[in-house]
């Protein structure tokens, strides 16, 4: 009984054991989840706190389980991208990025700093850029002042890659390496001051390039090394190690310490083995799939040491020594017909302290032979920078072909041809400065003929003949001639000091002579980057100190050059070609129906080329005539297709910093054309700036200020500062497009006109101004012009019966107005037009809808064709009706006030007339007798003047003449005054009478007169 008890209550203690150890195991799932968020945000912001880059990862795996009692913390897709001078360019990015992390830490983030215990990557594909500057985009963490309490504490245990890979692209150094599928992993404590590191290493393809030279292709490599780390001196001792670089095996030994910003080293590396075979493993092209087939034989030693101090500022480098020594050497690879024997070399260099001036490079022996044909030579340098001391020999004949079918060719298709070579030297460059020739040996020659190279990726090149002499004065080649795909090349050429080559304070100097009758650059250009910073995705160029050391002076002359849709001919130059400077006296040539000419100079040259830095300049321009049409449009076969729409806008390039004085007699763009064009563009930052730019046409002048912005790639905008003068509407409209959008009046102007504008606008795909973006100010400044045949005055005219308006001339007028969002505002503004006084103001879209508002003052007089006007004009009544709506009377004043408003299109115009009223004091009945008064004046004086001329004749007569004239002004004043209105008719008869009564008796000189003297 007790026995069943007992076994019922275990039963019951396991049961609840294990409850309580599946809740526990739940928990532990469960809990990331409830803290996920806050650990997201903690890790993200701690990164973005702390680094000067962009970090984004797409999802999160959290779990407790998989590294208990720490946080496993998975981040997918994950990446570092550049801010700043490396925008956009991607630092790291994997498919997984994994932390573990101490759960307490995690737990009290905020309060205490993130433990980070491991890492592991999956998949990363690391890119490391160091620009010639010095700039570096892996140098992204934020300074702090603060070194007490930071946001992470890496107490790593332990850290992986899997299936990485790293890209290293020094351009400062000239350096560039790169590896595929890299698998690493290091385990140490790293929250000791002093422990062992353990790591293993193994690379798939190892690429490494110095200055442009491959010094491995893809090279398979494993490395298993044993590190100590003392941090608090900083240094790092080797323990035990191998390195294996595809057949080759190497051990090194020694430490490496960098208490400051010096690195301190004694460093040593040897080859425990000695065939051959491994080391000519290392050359590249020479490890080939199946090189255990290879047959080699022979042995080989080589050993290094580097010892003492290596410092930037000041420059200083440690003693190196390498030596290398092959004996009997034998090479034969499977299926190719030839093989390379009799290699022999014993190789000593040799830097016994810092100053490298002290060192010595000893090629004693070197013999080869290929096929049948040997070479062979020797080579030995002394005081290298100071004074290069050269004594070389070297002999023999390279047959390329022969070559070909016995050394593997990797992309290379084709391979012949025949170099030469015996050549002696034995000089100082100081000898030869001096020109002490007698004492300079140099002789002898190299050739090369009928050569032939076709490799993948590249244009076919075929040197047909090519010949260097030796002399004690100089190096030349008189002549070359050669093909580079569609290209053909032949000239001339010189080196002054060639010993130069070897010292790197001494610059070569030289000419070269370069003629050509045809020109592809298309086959030599690479593809433009998309970045600012380039890809790293291929190797980095040939950048050898030697080549920052040259000064050649050209004479270049090109029949025909194609480049893009550009064909160019007739180029000419002469001038001076360094690394930081190109400079040409002249440098012309003709480029479609176009002729250029100028000079100046480039700066920065050769690191623009192949360092991506930028390309400074001062130009001088001169063309007489210059056609910016044909970059604009290209022909095709299905006809004229846009540039711009097959390419995308003409972009200016970023790294430039150019200033080009221009002075050209002719400039044709689109349908307009410029003479006398001048300026200044300034070329920097993806923009084009335009200064001071002046020039004729369309019978005036024009001056611009202003840019040309490619910034946006995709949408290029300008800004100009325009000045226009005498310019002809009828030429400017039929010429400018936007004048056309945002003036269509100006289809009816004739006459001549300044004008002031700033405007703003993205461009069209074919670099047009997008309308819809367009910004504008400006003032037109109307020097005298006319309307004429404008649809909506004529209609205004006819249906107020005023000639004045169909046709108005424009003389000194001036009138401002905007473009914003789209539409024109034109800023209401005051004109006279004869005796109508005006207001006019409105917008229009650019799209074409309008609504302007005209504010006419009319004389009543010019409404009909009498000078009187008439009850019945058609002028008047149109305007009575629209008064009587209005409940306005217009016989109150001399002036009608009317509103026109002006809407619909250009096309198809809509009007609408308000009258607002009249103004002034005198009424219609003011306005006739006034006119009476004047008619009856004028008749009365003409009596007077005859009444006095016939003094002498009897009273009788000169009463009935009087009479007689007053009867005459009354009928025709009666006739005039018949045509107004009857309700006024009797005061006009009435008044006839009276004034001419009053005048004829006034003027009567035999009247009596007052005795008072007619007081």
């Amino acid at each position: 009984m007790k026995n069943n008890t007992k076994k019922k209550l275990l039963k019951r203690v396991a049961i609840a054991f294990g409850a309580l150890l599946l809740l526990f195991i739940a928990a532990l799932a469960a809990i990331p989840y409830f803290f996920k968020d806050e650990i997201v945000a903690a890790v993200k912001g701690a990164a973005n706190d702390n680094l000067n880059a962009r970090v984004d990862f797409q999802g999160v795996d959290i779990s407790l389980l998989r590294h208990f009692p720490n946080v496993s913390l998975a981040l997918d897709d994950f990446e570092i991208t550049g801010v700043g001078d490396f925008e956009g360019v991607k630092l790291i990015g994997c498919k997984s990025f994994g932390l573990t992390l101490d759960f307490w830490s995690a737990w009290n983030f905020g309060k205490v700093p993130l433990e980070l215990k491991s890492i592991e990557l999956l998949r990363p594909e690391v890119n490391v850029i160091v620009l010639s500057d010095g700039r570096a985009n892996y140098d992204i963490a934020k300074p702090t002042a603060d070194t007490t309490s930071t946001a992470f504490q890496i107490k790593l245990q332990h850290y992986s890659i899997e299936d990485g890979q790293l890209v290293f692209d020094d351009r400062q150094g000239g350096y560039y390496v790169k590896a595929v599928n890299l698998n690493h992993t290091g385990k140490g404590d790293f929250t000791q001051d002093v422990y062992d590191l353990v790591t293993k290493t193994t690379i798939d393809e190892l690429t490494a390039e110095s200055g442009g030279i491959p010094y491995l292709k893809k090279a398979k490599v494993a490395l298993d090394a044993g590190i100590n780390v003392d941090m608090p001196h900083i240094k790092f001792t080797l323990r035990e190690n191998e390195l294996t670089i595809n057949d080759l095996v190497a051990k090194a030994d020694g430490w490496l310490a960098m208490p400051g910003d010096d690195i301190q080293m004694d460093l040593s590396f040897s080859t425990p083995q000695s065939d051959f075979k491994s080391l000519l493993s290392l050359i590249p092209n020479a490890y080939i799939k199946g090189y255990e087939d290879v047959k080699a034989t022979g042995t080989f030693k080589l050993a290094g040491t580097a010892k003492g101090t290596y410092s930037d500022s000041p420059e200083k480098y440690p003693a190196f020594s390498i030596d290398l020594a092959v004996k009997d050497g034998d090479v034969k690879y499977p299926g190719l017909p030839l093989g390379i024997s009799g290699i022999n070399t014993l190789v000593a260099v040799n830097s016994p302290s810092s100053d490298l001036d002290k060192m010595q490079v000893d090629v004693s022996t070197f013999h080869l032979k290929i096929g049948d044909n040997p070479l062979e030579g020797y080579f030995k340098l002394k005081t290298p920078m100071s004074d290069p001391d050269i004594d070389t020999k070297i002999k023999g004949v390279l047959d390329l072909a022969a070559l070909s079918k016995a050394f593997p060719m990797e992309g290379v298709t084709t391979l012949n041809g025949i170099i030469n070579a015996d050549v002696a030297v034995k000089a100082r460059m100081s000898t030869i400065d001096r020109g002490d020739y007698a004492n300079v040996n140099m002789s002898g020659g190299a050739s090369a003929k009928n050569v032939n190279y076709v490799a993948e990726g590249m244009p076919p090149v075929k040197i047909s003949t090519m010949q260097v002499d030796f002399t004690p004065q100089k190096v030349r080649i008189p002549e070359y001639a050669m093909q580079l795909g569609k290209s053909d090349l032949h000239g001339s050429a010189t080196i002054d000091n060639v010993l130069a080559w070897f010292s790197p304070n001494a610059t070569l100097k030289g000419d070269l002579i370069l003629r050509s009758d045809y020109f592809n650059a298309d086959e030599w250009m690479t593809e433009e980057e998309t970045t600012a910073v380039p890809s790293t995705a291929g190797a980095a160029p040939a950048s050898d100190e030697v080549f920052n050391r040259f000064v050649f002076y050209i004479d270049g002359a090109i029949k025909a050059l194609d480049y893009d849709v550009y064909h160019l001919k007739n180029l000419a130059a002469k001038g001076s070609f360094t690394p930081d400077k190109l400079q040409f006296s002249t440098f012309s040539g003709i480029i479609g129906d176009s002729d250029f000419a100028a000079s100046g100079e480039f700066s920065n040259v050769w690191n623009y080329m192949f360092k991506d830095e930028t390309l400074g300049g001062e130009l001088s321009l001169r063309s007489n005539h210059m056609s910016l049409n044909q970059f604009m449009t290209v022909d095709s076969a299905a006809g004229t297709a846009s540039t711009a729409e097959a390419t995308g806008p003409v972009l200016v390039p970023a790294n430039m910093n150019l200033k080009i004085a221009a002075n050209i007699g002719t400039v044709l763009y689109d349908n307009m054309e410029l003479t006398n064009v001048k300026g200044v563009l300034l070329v920097a930052g993806e923009q084009v700036r335009f200064n001071d730019v002046a020039a004729n046409t369309l019978g005036g002048s024009m001056s611009i200020d202003g840019g040309y912005d490619t910034r946006n790639h995709e949408k290029p905008k300008f800004d100009l500062a325009m000045s226009l003068r005498q310019m002809d509407f009828q030429k400017a409209f039929n010429t400018f497009n936007t004048f056309q959008a945002i003036a269509p009046l100006g289809r009816w102007l004739q006459g001549a006109f300044d004008t002031e504008l700033k405007f703003s606008s993205d461009l069209t795909k074919d670099l047009m101004p997008d309308l819809a973006t367009l910004n504008m100010d400006g003032m037109l400044h109307t020097l005298n012009g006319a309307i004429k045949g404008f649809g909506p005055l004529e209609q205004i005219g006819n249906k107020l019966n005023v000639e004045a308006l169909k046709s108005i001339t424009l003389k000194d007028t001036k009138n401002w107005f905007t473009v914003k969002d789209g539409a024109v505002e034109l800023k209401e503004f005051d004109h006279k037009f004869g005796d109508i006084d005006m207001k006019i103001g409105g917008t229009h879209k650019l799209t074409g809808g309008m609504e302007y508002k005209i504010v006419a003052k009319i004389p009543r007089d010019k409404i009909g064709k009498n000078p009187l006007g008439a009850a019945a004009n058609s002028g008047l009544e149109f305007l009575g009706k629209e008064a009587s709506k209005a409940g306005l009377n217009l016989d109150a004043g001399e002036f009608v006030n009317v509103q026109i408003n002006l809407t619909g299109s250009i096309k198809e115009p809509k009007l609408a007339f308000k009258v607002l009223g009249t103004d002034g004091q005198a009424s219609l009945k003011d306005a006739v007798a006034n006119k009476v008064e004047e008619e009856a004046k004028k008749q009365l004086d003409d009596v007077k003047t005859e009444v006095k001329s016939q003094l002498n004749e009897e009273k009788k007569k000169a009463e009935d003449a009087a009479a007689k004239v007053v009867e005459d002004a009354k009928k025709d004043l009666n006739q005039k005054a018949s045509e107004a209105t009857k309700k006024v008719e009797g005061e006009v008869k009435k008044t006839v009478k009276e004034e001419a009564a009053k005048k004829v008796k006034d003027l009567n000189p035999f009247k009596k007169k007052k005795k008072d003297g007619g007081k």
